[in-house]
């Protein structure tokens, strides 16, 4: 598994990732080894103390004549120490009882101090009760059972360290938070307007914010889509200036030719003028097509529907497959005519079309197919590309301009979608225009 595989997708993550990873490591680095020098020196010398007062408290009750020095032994012991002592007389400590296991740091200091501090055989239990400890010493003709509290053993400052250095860098990761959304804002904003350019949106607020390499992209971002929306109106302008001034000379020419007296002329000149009048408001309506559009929330089964209908008045039969209920936020006029290049396109290469409406991930996918002669692959990218005819004739009615799939394919980009052409089922050609339904 390599590291990029593991690694936080977003900016966001990867920066938290770069901030927060060393301070884990530090974190744990500064624990572990005060945790070890603690245990080594603090913990080792409180144990030690200990063990020193319980060797003290072995020989004193050693050397007690009567029973009224050894009560005085325990009292000084709970009043001082802190120890509560019992004697258990005529007892001994079998072989068994003097293997204590190490399961703790407080087991492995205590073997190894009483060992330094006590000349008597012992042993002691740490788990019979979660406060204290138990302490057996074997004295002569009699065992000594010490409990003492397991505070007196280890600092309680270890604990307070842990939980100060965890609650501080807790306070630094969400600081560093607070800060890096802050840095990754104008980044998302900056994102988001390159979205919202790419879909057609040429005004999308953006005010340059953040740090001065940010502003820097920000402001050469907003150069840019400048530049390219000047261009595209001025390319725009041209191309509708050009076919509205072809206008007029064409009207001249269908008097001229109505004022001809030989019919036989006059049908071929009229053919030529029909098919350059067509070929104008084709480009016209290229152009209304680059205009924005605002976005509302539409049906689009319905849609479908209208097409459907409207097919069918035109003498088209266009057969609904799966009709699925999807509701989009859509140009809705726009999204008509990506739909209606696709069926017309069908309809006048085939005599059999199906129209489906799913839903996939999140887009809704629309899906022509005909039972056509279809396309040949190495064709699928040129189809695409504005005035491209697979048919080698000028003729109109039979290859159309060549602008039906470049105007849907528009389209379906401008909603932030995709045309992607396939073999169909049918036999002939598929279609399916993708639309982000979020």
């Amino acid at each position: 598994m390599r590291l990029r595989d593991v690694m936080p997708k977003s900016l966001f993550g990867r920066s938290l990732f770069i901030v927060g990873l060393p301070l884990i490591f530090l974190q744990l680095f500064i624990g572990y080894f005060f945790f070890e020098r603690h245990w080594d020196d603090v913990g080792r010398r409180l144990v030690l103390s200990v063990a020193g007062e319980i060797a003290l408290i072995s020989e004193q009750i050693i050397e007690a004549n009567n029973e009224e020095t050894k009560e005085e032994i325990f009292n000084n012991s709970s009043k001082y120490f802190g120890a509560e002592l019992i004697i258990i007389p005529n007892s001994t400590l079998s072989k068994k009882e003097l293997v204590h296991p190490i399961k703790s740091r407080l087991d492995k200091a205590l073997s190894k101090s009483l060992k330094e501090r006590i000349s008597f055989a012992h042993t002691f239990n740490t788990t019979k009760n979660i406060n204290r400890v138990t302490i057996l010493v074997q004295l002569p003709n009699k065992v000594l059972l010490v409990n003492i509290s397991k505070k007196r053993l280890y600092s309680s400052t270890t604990y307070i360290f842990i939980a100060a250095m965890i609650l501080s860098s807790f306070f630094l990761l969400c600081l560093a938070i607070f800060f890096l959304r802050g840095q990754i804002s104008p980044l998302k904003e900056l994102s988001n307007a390159a979205d919202a350019f790419g879909k057609g949106d040429t005004f999308f607020a953006l005010k340059p914010r953040g740090a001065d390499e940010v502003r820097h992209v920000t402001h050469a971002f907003l150069d840019m889509r400048e530049r390219i929306r000047l261009h595209i109106e001025q390319r725009t302008d041209m191309l509708a200036g050009v076919s509205h001034d072809l206008r007029t000379p064409l009207t001249r020419m269908k008097l001229q030719i109505e004022m001809l007296s030989k019919d036989e002329d006059k049908a071929g000149l009229k053919e030529d003028v029909n098919q350059m009048e067509q070929m104008i408001e084709v480009y016209l309506s290229f152009i209304k097509d680059k205009e924005g559009v605002t976005r509302v929330k539409t049906d689009i089964s319905s849609l479908i529907g209208n097409i459907i209908l409207d097919a069918k008045r035109n003498g088209d039969i266009i057969i609904p497959k799966t009709i699925e209920t999807i509701d989009a936020k859509v140009r809705v006029s726009d999204l008509r005519r990506a739909i209606t290049n696709l069926t017309s396109n069908a309809c006048r290469e085939s005599n059999k079309i199906e129209i489906s409406l799913i839903r996939k991930e999140k887009n809704a996918n629309i899906i022509v197919d005909d039972n056509g002669p279809g396309i040949n692959e190495k064709d699928y990218s040129s189809v695409f590309k504005a005035f491209y005819r697979i048919e080698s004739s000028r003729n109109l009615s039979t290859g159309g301009l060549g602008l039906g799939l470049t105007i849907a394919r528009d389209i379906a980009r401008s909603h932030g979608g995709e045309i992607k052409l396939e073999k169909s089922p049918l036999g002939g050609l598929r279609a399916i225009l993708l639309i982000p339904i979020s």
